[in-house]
């Protein structure tokens, strides 16, 4: 198992996707939409609201986006909104974003009152990062149930969170959860290799650098150092952390 978590080919194949998800939704029409005036929805300082349209790969709508993240209207598009997101987290949130849009363009029941949290880091336009805490749902749904378009409610959490750890939460019934959650996992299966993936195991058994190698009938200087690069790809600082990683993106 080849573990793909290079920046450049994320954003690439993230990019990839929303040109597959676009050509796919081409013939779709746009039924519904949740939100009736954006400009009625009320901003505080450190937030900002944007719309993403997949089948047109456009920004339909942004507000307070140049006051906190430098862009304005014309540099904030498509593009930006996925390409600028942090190189060192782009590897778990494209993951994220491809299973969250392929769950509710294809299984087609958008629950109305079901939204994503995300939290990442993303790159102002004075390339400085920013902690976003990215709450997002659909906007527009076809007649078929698809969703087409997204709203996105971001505010900037530097002041509360300090660490580099990508995580998410999908707020909806258990059921759409259920099934939202498999669409998530199939993504990660490719993240770790599948030797780090057996020291991750070992990991998870409680045992020792030194237990591991012996298992594994290699040398431990081996195993610390695929231990070193298990938690740079995943932003963890431990192996608590580690294994929460893991488990809440369906990894073991």
């Amino acid at each position: 198992m080849k573990s793909d978590t290079n920046p450049k080919i994320r954003q690439e194949n993230l990019m990839q996707f929303a040109d597959d998800t676009s050509a796919y939704l081409q013939d779709k029409i746009v039924d519904e939409t949740s939100w009736k005036n954006l400009d009625e929805f009320p901003l505080l300082s450190k937030q900002a609201l944007y719309v993403m349209n997949w089948k047109k790969k456009t920004i339909a709508y942004q507000r307070n986006i140049e006051k906190l993240l430098g862009y304005n209207d014309d540099e904030f598009d498509f593009q930006t909104a996925l390409g600028m997101i942090h190189p060192n987290d782009i590897p778990v949130v494209s993951r994220v974003i491809k299973g969250t849009v392929h769950h509710y363009v294809h299984s087609k029941t958008v629950e109305p009152d079901s939204y994503l949290t995300l939290t990442y880091r993303f790159l102002k336009k004075d390339k400085s990062s920013i902690k976003l805490l990215r709450q997002t749902g659909a906007f527009e749904v076809s007649s078929q149930g698809e969703f087409i378009s997204n709203w996105s409610l971001i505010t900037a959490i530097d002041f509360i969170s300090n660490n580099n750890q990508v995580e998410w939460h999908l707020n909806s019934n258990e059921i759409d959860f259920l099934k939202f959650k498999d669409n998530v996992y199939r993504e990660f299966k490719d993240f770790f290799s599948a030797r780090e993936l057996l020291i991750i195991h070992g990991i998870k058994k409680g045992l020792k650098s030194l237990e591991i190698a012996n298992e594994l009938c290699i040398s431990k200087h081996t195993v610390d150092t695929h231990r070193k690069n298990i938690l740079r790809k995943c932003g963890c600082t431990n192996k608590d952390q580690l294994l929460n990683f893991c488990k809440r993106n369906g990894i073991i």
